[in-house]
């Protein structure tokens, strides 16, 4: 249930509080009343309120005085002043010391709950904006962590010099007191990195047997957390609280599809980790599984060229998402910047204005977050499908409002007959493609040209197709387009991305046991399709 917004009102004058709290109650305000100052102060000591309804003349301060202080306590709180003898000289100071308005008396009820309603409105927007920067600055803060690690395990291709640097930066970056990894070998979970886990605890989880938690960890491929180690009948439990540690979380590191060990972290005060910073474990881990994947790699590797290449990958990853990132943040900085400075007043059209983009921004931000952890979970083989039956007509409902919103400036339309059969699929993943290929077309076709999307049964699956009349794509780039990276010449191309979008799509169409192709000539338009099987 949304918490009633509260209103103090000030005033020495009996008759108009008890008048005041009656007309703002039947409103839905929570109010409270003070006939002087000092009761004020008492009040606003307890507890925060909206807004300050202060009478200018009060019998044990200056009404602009106790404004100062009440702002100085709750800056977020909005001021009206109210006075019998208005002048320009009130008005200038108590608009100075941070008033939202100046009222006279007698005020006009309709024009006082116009005034609170206004002031509320600001003060809700600005609200809004803190928890928007508030948000960012956590996805950054996950972000640099997830690239600091990836950058971290980039350094070497020294498998024991990786491990160590990087449970080093997960230890730093996390909070956390100790970090450790144990791989799989020969049926034990051997010790095979540590960082600050205490020499005892180390030797006493050394090599580890599948029947505790790793064992657990490691079979069901999800992470476990404990806030409080109890560590009966646990070896590596046991050893932790031996050694003074009180909180545990640990995940799987998976390469191809196979959990071939675990990576825990441990702090001496009870701490439960949120879903959140689980999930950023669990990506750190994959960094980790990555590269152990590409130390082998490069152990098997017969040439300096295959050397280069591994080399050039991660690099080519830490250029494209920077860039990619740091647009998106410059943008909601600047507007959380702007809408934040205490000397500059904005009318509301352009609050609403500043805050929408914050808000668009912010949500392309997280998809490109999104777009880097389905990249590694496609890449780790741990890419969760949920099948269900369901129609291709099901399939593009559910995204509608998606497309259409994308669509705007051009004319979409829907060919998929009712006579269709429905495919086992994850709708919400497939619902992704569809929305990343209608997407691309749009950045490539001009304004009130048509896209098309149509669905047909070929006799052995359905056959989801999205075409435009967009710039083409040259011959050379049909296969390479679905490749990390990959994207059109500068020439060609027209909006910016990380170029991991149709990747994205292959990974998830042929987790499916499907494919994905284009059609396309430079010039004709391009039509992208891709196979589902109906069995």
């Amino acid at each position: 249930m949304k918490e009633k917004e509260s209103i103090l009102v000030v005033d020495d004058d009996p008759g108009f509080l008890q008048v005041a709290k009656a007309i703002l109650q039947a409103k839905g305000y929570e109010v409270a009343t003070a006939p002087s100052a000092a009761g004020a102060l008492s009040k606003t000591g307890e507890r925060f309120y909206n807004v300050a309804i202060l009478d200018i003349s009060l019998p044990d301060m200056d009404g602009t005085e106790l404004l100062s202080t009440l702002l100085k306590a709750h800056p977020d709180m909005m001021a009206i002043m109210l006075t019998g003898y208005s002048s320009v000289q009130n008005t200038v100071q108590s608009l100075n010391r941070g008033a939202f308005a100046y009222l006279e008396k007698p005020v006009e009820p309709e024009r006082l709950l116009s005034v609170i309603t206004r002031g509320l409105e600001k003060q809700r927007l600005v609200f809004e904006n803190r928890r928007l920067v508030d948000e960012l600055e956590q996805r950054n803060r996950e972000t640099v962590i997830l690239l600091s690690v990836s950058q971290t395990v980039s350094q070497s291709l020294d498998l024991p010099l990786v491990m160590d640097s990087a449970l080093r930066k997960v230890a730093e970056c996390m909070l956390v007191d100790a970090s450790y990894v144990h791989i799989l070998e020969n049926g034990h979970l051997v010790l095979k990195g540590y960082w600050q886990l205490s020499g005892q605890a180390a030797e006493n989880v050394k090599k580890v047997a599948l029947d505790g938690i790793l064992g657990r960890i490691l079979k069901l491929a999800k992470p476990i957390v404990i806030g409080n180690i109890d560590g009966d009948g646990d070896t590596v439990l046991s050893a932790l609280v031996k050694a003074g540690y009180q909180s545990y979380a640990g995940v799987p590191l998976v390469m191809g599809g196979k959990s071939i060990g675990v990576m825990g972290v441990a702090t001496r005060a009870e701490h439960c980790l949120t879903s959140r910073e689980v999930e950023l474990l669990t990506a750190i881990g994959r960094e980790i599984s990555m590269a152990m994947r590409n130390a082998e790699l490069y152990e098997e590797a017969s040439s300096a060229r295959a050397l280069r290449e591994l080399d050039a990958l991660r690099t080519e990853l830490l250029a494209n998402v920077s860039h990619e990132l740091r647009t998106p943040l410059a943008a909601i900085k600047g507007f959380a910047s702007s809408l934040l400075q205490p000397d500059v007043s904005f009318d509301t059209e352009t609050w609403h204005s500043f805050v929408q983009t914050i808000d668009k921004e912010a949500d392309r931000l997280a998809r490109l977050i999104d777009e880097l952890l389905v990249m590694s979970r496609l890449e780790a083989g741990t890419l969760e499908v949920r099948r269900e039956r369901r129609s291709v007509a099901e399939i593009i409902e559910a995204i509608k409002g998606r497309l259409d919103n994308l669509t705007l400036n051009h004319q979409l339309r829907l060919l998929v007959p009712d006579d269709i059969p429905t495919v086992a699929v994850d709708s919400v993943r497939i619902g992704e493609v569809l929305t990343n290929l209608v997407e691309n077309s749009v950045k490539y076709s001009a304004e009130g040209t048509e896209i098309r999307v149509e669905a047909h049964c070929n006799g052995e699956g359905v056959i989801v197709s999205v075409s435009d009349q967009g710039i083409g794509i040259p011959p050379e780039y049909h296969q390479r387009l679905f490749e990390r990276f990959c994207q059109l010449p500068d020439s060609q191309r027209r909006k910016g991305g990380t170029g991991l979008g149709l990747c994205i799509c292959r990974g998830i169409v042929e987790a499916h046991g499907g494919r994905i192709w284009v059609e396309s000539e430079p010039g004709k338009g391009a039509k992208f399709s891709f196979s589902l099987p109906t069995s």
